[in-house]
């Protein structure tokens, strides 16, 4: 797809921002930006606009646009001068070069231009085929094509050519301000060595203002040698010139060689159905509608026409709330009300489900009746609960057994818990109370307290209080044996090593790309560097005196059987309690009995 100065100039035309509202339209400035527009077939177009901050314009530029070397242009009738001097549009930015800020003007209209340089990261460059972001953010299922360009902070050009599409990602996350995206390449792109593939995600962080926490927990995790944990790039995103702010460039939890290593049930189901043209536009089955992750016992799968000959293998499995349930595609709620939902494969028949959920009951069966770590390990791999239970008592995750917690289970073998996921809001990052526990304070157990959310219509959503097998696991004095063992030979020091590389060396690393990032989205509410970086500092010391005390907590405590009251809510919370509870289970029953479920 050819790319020529005009059409991305008519772009940033169409694009560029209200700050003019009251100047003389003959004297605007329309657009204003930096970089290399070329003619080439392939690869996004490496230019920077300029964007409308509270006190000034702002040009964020990355390390990979030399201003020494790049280009200036903008859309205005009549002369425009930089600092007094005549500058024309196509023409040498060096005026730029050394400079923090500039002011450009156009008659009676002048701009303060703040020149913020980024440098030692990574820079991803996207020109959507619509020029802008408006349908990818209309809808986070709604996909874009167009081109990308991916430098290293080493210069070298890592990708440059069609991106498949583009497209939102995440939970909450998605309905904050900065958003999360994932990406599909064209071809399957090594990455910065992270192993060739052609989906990527880009992490936003944007609750995390000091942008280490999904990091450290990835770099901790891959110290203790849990399998598949993500790789990750920190990088600076432009999208259609405009600066997004600091990402999170991963691998994601997929089934691949260089991923989760296990068969591909997804394109053994393909391949077993070659007269099928669309799997995904087969009928839908099973309980399905608005409320169906509150329904025990139930499953919903694809009317797939003919299975692979071996269904015991290949699969990656989400825990999720009741509420997320019901716009997944294949999934399946336990008698104990955990509701579960496939990653791979996303479409799954309904034999595949059948025999995954009856299989992931087995293991569920076992924890909650309490039948020992022998009889559990023939469903689940110990040293996995081993490893996830450990690293979510370190972080302090209040999703753990709850949401953003993945399984996977390979041909003819256990369940396996992991890879580890989902971060920004760990190591004291948390703003929520959930059963009774405050995740800010390092000094204390976490996850053990956990409970699974009501599974009924009505009534208080953490009314039910169904332990998570997490809650279960840790009153086990077999399993917490295990994990004393492990912290002790593995955990202590691999998460210390961890700590101190990402809050020191990374953290240094990425300060320019924090620091443009907390501009862009105001996370300190101030646009004064040294002020950003004094704050970005204090949020660094945040993230390593958490890790820090939590890890002496638990090398304290390790060991310890964990026994806690739950909450007395009186005679007429009690009551209120078992009313909601049974009116709900009453309700649910009523439902599935009419056949309403699919419905509602």
């Amino acid at each position: 797809m050819k790319k020529i100065v005009s059409v991305i100039l008519a772009i940033i035309i169409f694009c560029s921002f209200g700050c003019l509202t009251g100047f003389a339209a003959d004297e605007a400035i329309s657009a204003f930006s930096v970089g290399t527009v070329e003619d080439k077939e392939h690869g996004a177009q490496l230019c920077v606009e300029w964007y409308e901050g509270t006190d000034a314009m702002y040009l964020f530029v990355p390390e990979s646009i030399n201003l020494a070397e790049a280009n200036v242009y903008f859309e205005a009738d009549g002369d425009v001068y930089a600092d007094g001097v005549k500058i024309t549009s196509g023409s040498s930015a060096d005026f730029l070069a050394g400079k923090s800020e500039v002011t450009v003007s156009r008659g009676n209209v002048e701009y303060l231009v703040k020149i913020i340089l980024i440098s030692d990261v990574s820079t991803v460059f996207i020109e959507t085929e619509s020029g802008s972001l408006d349908y990818v953010h209309a809808d986070k299922e709604n996909k874009e094509n167009g081109e990308i360009t991916i430098i290293g902070a080493d210069g070298n050009v890592e990708c440059d050519g069609e991106l498949e599409y583009i497209k939102g990602r995440g939970n909450s996350t998605w309905g904050l301000d900065k958003k999360p995206y994932n990406i599909k390449l064209e071809d399957k792109e090594n990455l910065f060595g992270m192993g060739k593939s052609k989906k990527w995600s880009l992490l936003a962080n944007y609750s995390d203002a000091s942008l280490l926490r999904n990091s450290l927990a990835f770099t901790a995790a891959e110290n203790a040698g849990m399998a598949y944990t993500p790789k990750f790039e920190p990088v600076d995103v432009y999208i259609n010139g405009e600066y997004m702010g600091a990402y999170l460039l991963t691998t994601r939890v997929e089934v691949d060689k260089t991923r989760v290593n296990i068969d591909n049930l997804e394109d053994l189901n393909e391949d077993a159905n070659p007269d099928v043209e669309d799997i995904e536009a087969l009928p839908r089955r099973g309980v399905y509608g608005s409320y169906s992750g509150y329904f025990e016992g139930t499953k919903k799968w694809i009317e797939i026409p003919n299975d692979p000959e071996d269904i015991t293998g290949g699969y990656v499995l989400e825990l999720e709330l009741p509420g997320r349930y019901a716009d997944e595609v294949s999934g399946f709620v336990t008698l104990n009300s955990q509701p579960v939902i496939f990653k791979s494969p996303e479409f799954a028949s309904e034999n595949e489900t059948v025999y995954i959920a009856s299989y992931y009951q087995l293991f569920e069966d076992a924890v909650y009746g309490n039948k020992g770590i022998d009889a559990i390990g023939e469903y689940c791999n110990i040293d996995s609960l081993v490893d996830a239970y450990v690293f979510n008592e370190w972080v302090a995750n209040h999703d753990a057994g709850l949401t953003s917690t993945y399984l996977y289970k390979p041909v003819n073998d256990t369940l396996y818990v992991g890879p580890v996921w989902d971060f920004d809001r760990a190591f004291g990052n948390c703003d929520v109370i959930r059963f009774g526990i405050d995740y800010n304070q390092p000094s204390q157990w976490t996850v053990y307290k956990s409970l699974l959310r009501n599974n009924v219509i009505m009534g208080d959503p953490e009314v039910k209080q169904i332990p998570t097998f997490f809650n279960l696991l840790s009153k086990n004095s077999d399993f917490i044996a295990l994990c004393e063992q492990k912290w002790i030979s593995t955990y202590k020091n691999a998460f210390t090593a961890a700590v101190e590389y990402i809050t020191t060396d990374y953290a240094a690393t990425i300060e320019s790309s924090a620091v443009a990032n907390a501009i862009r989205w105001n996370a300190y509410g101030t646009t004064d560097i040294g002020a950003i970086k004094a704050e970005y500092t204090k949020d660094v010391k945040t993230v390593a005196g958490f890790a820090d005390a939590k890890t002496t907590f638990i090398n304290t405590n390790i060991g310890t059987v964990a026994t806690y009251e739950t909450e007395d809510r009186g005679f007429f919370g009690g009551l209120v309690d078992k009313i909601s509870i049974l009116a709900g289970d009453l309700i649910e029953k009523a439902i599935l009995f009419l056949g309403l479920e699919n419905v509602i």
